[in-house]
């Protein structure tokens, strides 16, 4: 009887867990610099790392959900150019996105060209095709979705966990009937992937991310096309970027 007593208590706090629909989830953000290249910067390759890796922290319950850099994502490399020494910084802006599903609408502050910018809109869901493939990510059943996006013409492989109902995914990826645990950018150009996953009841981590100057997704959008053209800067912004100072 004793052993009955202590089997119920067990039984209805597993129950809890498995109710409990909202928490974290660390992601490994890596991408591939030798990919994101254009053809006149092959001979860019010998001179920085093939891949860059990162950590990213996705705050996620039914209804919202908020996503960060969890590190300071900037490394320097000192490499050699003609027999001069070349200091390379790798950077890659912060970025604070805070959904609210109900709502339908996003709030995302971030930092481009120097200054700081709160970009306030509503939510648009992507055009998600269902694939009939599953495998599991760190314990989850997961299913596959993927999306062309028309701007960049890449294709967007995701993994969501059906489990977790939450439609939240990190970055700008969600609207999945599910918690999206993997993205895969242009065949391993960009990969978003789920290392850990904590169910906790969450307490003001989810929250409107505040300051820089208030734009739409189209006028930042213009904002940073602008700035590419001037620059002479191949590329959408949106991965990491590479500062060359020669001493």
């Amino acid at each position: 009887m004793k052993k009955l007593f202590l089997f119920i208590p067990f039984i209805i706090s597993h129950l809890a867990i498995a109710q409990l629909q909202e928490g974290v989830i660390d992601y490994e953000f890596k991408v591939n610099m030798h990919k994101g290249l254009g053809k006149d910067q092959e001979s860019m390759k010998s001179m920085i790392p093939e891949f860059r890796t990162s950590k990213n922290r996705l705050y996620f319950s039914p209804t919202e959900s908020f996503y960060t850099n969890v590190d300071d994502d900037s490394e320097d490399v000192n490499t050699s150019v003609g027999g001069n020494n070349v200091q390379m910084r790798f950077n890659r802006p912060q970025m604070d996105l805070y959904r609210n599903f109900e709502a339908s609408k996003f709030i995302t502050v971030t930092d481009f060209a120097g200054k700081k910018f709160r970009i306030e809109d509503s939510l648009k869901t992507s055009p998600w095709k269902f694939v009939d493939e599953s495998k599991k990510i760190i314990g989850y059943d997961c299913k596959k979705a993927t999306f062309t996006n028309e701007t960049t013409k890449q294709e967007i492989v995701a993994w969501y966990a059906e489990a977790l109902i939450s439609p939240a995914g990190p970055q700008n990826y969600w609207g999945l009937p599910g918690t999206i645990l993997e993205v895969n950018v242009n065949d391993g150009t960009t990969v978003f992937e789920a290392k850990k996953i904590e169910l906790k009841k969450i307490k003001g981590e989810i929250k409107n991310p505040t300051g820089g100057k208030k734009v739409t997704a189209k006028e930042f959008k213009k904002i940073q096309d602008d700035y590419m053209k001037e620059m002479g800067i191949q590329g959408n912004g949106s991965g990491p970027r590479i500062f060359i100072r020669q001493n």
